[in-house]
């Protein structure tokens, strides 16, 4: 895990703020990020650290923000296929394939879920 995402994930214990940890669990072909690459999302859409950018870290955010209000505990895995003609309709640059794994981080009184 990197050092930033570690201190911002002390910062939301203390700050008792729920977030989700999005993380790059596997990559195939061109994409934006390496495994490994995470991200951090907080309640109010801001995030630390960056998985790629473009719309598949946008839905990524979107997602996790869900993830947020709904009080889910349970983590989640997304998969995206970034081929040419997809990435052309979005926006993208890359032509691959990633799995980004969802760890929601809910800090309150009674510790983490």
């Amino acid at each position: 895990m990197e050092l930033d995402i570690v201190n911002k994930l002390v910062e939301a214990e203390k700050e008792k703020l729920s977030v989700v940890l999005a993380t790059v669990i596997k990559s195939h072909g061109s994409s934006p990020r390496e495994e490994g690459a995470q991200m951090l999302v907080w309640p109010d859409s801001s995030i630390s650290g960056t998985i790629g950018g473009g719309p598949a870290e946008a839905k990524v955010i979107e997602k996790s923000i869900e993830m947020l209000e709904d009080n889910r505990k349970e983590p989640t895995k997304l998969h995206f296929k970034m081929d040419n003609d997809t990435s052309a309709k979005t926006g993208g640059i890359c032509g691959g394939n990633v799995d980004i794994f969802l760890e929601p981080y809910n800090f309150n009184n009674e510790g983490v879920h």
